[in-house]
């Protein structure tokens, strides 16, 4: 009986635990967000669990300004910002005063330690620009907030080559960045069947010339008994004549004909030209300190 009643409280505690629900999981993340955020000082990882957290409750006013603390803490400010404006706008919304002061007040002190990129295009105006592979929005090039250190620009336009920068963003400065397209994209393109086919060739070539041998050696072999100069055979030389015939002959004609063939299966089944390439560029590398050039492409 202690048995049963030792599996029913297991069984009932897995129970409870699978029944769980998303708000639950948000609020027990939350809690040990803060932990690790208050206690053991570890905002890394607090972040993490946050992050966590809004996924599953993505109204969590509170969870919002905690998401804004740690990443402050760990000087990623433009990150910060966000969180902190996005708490201070859900906070407004739903008539949380603290929250909002709260958010209010971070966010005026880490305003002028966000790092930011003012972004030119000369370019078509369909022209697609990301950062860290984020597209950004053609609205806010004047001025993108980023995080400190460096970040991979990517410009993408129809017909053009791509162009890719690498800036280093510091904090509380702006970096001019100009997302020049040049001449038009030449794909770069690969035969991966040339090997194939260069093979599909000799093989074909091969078994050719095994049927030109056999038709040749028939011929000839045929021939010598038959010669108005010699004796003619006798039944006992025909039939040798034959067989040899046909054990070499025939045997060289389907190992030929097999060849010639699956020579001509290769070549038909071989892969074509593949573009590997949309085209390269090179791009100023911009910091503070140095300014140099990287070139990159899809290959």
């Amino acid at each position: 009986m202690r048995f049963l009643g030792a599996l029913f409280i297991v069984c009932a505690s897995v129970g409870a635990a699978i029944a769980e629900t998303p708000q639950q999981q948000a609020d027990k993340l939350f809690a040990e967000g803060r932990a690790l955020l208050t206690v053991q000082k570890d905002s890394k990882a607090a972040c993490e669990k946050f992050e966590a957290a809004i996924k599953l409750d993505a109204t969590a006013t509170g969870t919002m300004l905690n998401l804004g603390l740690c990443y402050e803490n760990l000087g990623k400010y433009a990150t910060s910002i966000k969180w902190f404006r996005k708490a201070q706008a859900a906070a407004s919304e739903n008539k949380l005063t603290d929250y909002e002061n709260a958010a209010k007040d971070h966010t005026v002190t880490i305003a002028p330690k966000v790092p930011s990129l003012k972004i030119t295009v000369d370019g078509p105006p369909d022209a697609e620009i990301r950062i860290d592979n984020e597209r950004v929005d053609a609205t806010t090039y004047g001025r993108v907030e980023v995080d400190a250190g460096a970040h991979v620009i990517l410009g993408r336009a129809p017909g053009k080559k791509k162009v890719v920068q690498t800036v280093e963003a510091k904090d509380g400065q702006s970096e001019a960045v100009v997302i020049a397209f040049a001449e038009a994209a030449i794909p770069v393109y690969v035969d991966r069947g040339t090997g194939r086919r260069r093979a599909a060739v000799i093989l074909a070539a091969a078994g050719l010339g095994g049927l030109v041998f056999t038709g040749v050696y028939s011929y000839i072999r045929y021939n010598e008994y038959h010669d108005e100069k010699v004796t003619p055979p006798g039944e006992e030389e025909e039939k040798a004549l034959q067989k040899e015939v046909r054990l070499y002959g025939t045997t060289m004609f389907v190992v030929s004909a097999a060849a010639l063939t699956a020579g001509v299966v290769l070549y038909l089944t071989a892969p074509g030209m593949e573009q590997i390439s949309d085209g390269t560029a090179f791009a100023p590398v911009i910091t503070n300190e140095e300014v140099g050039f990287s070139v990159s492409g899809t290959f």
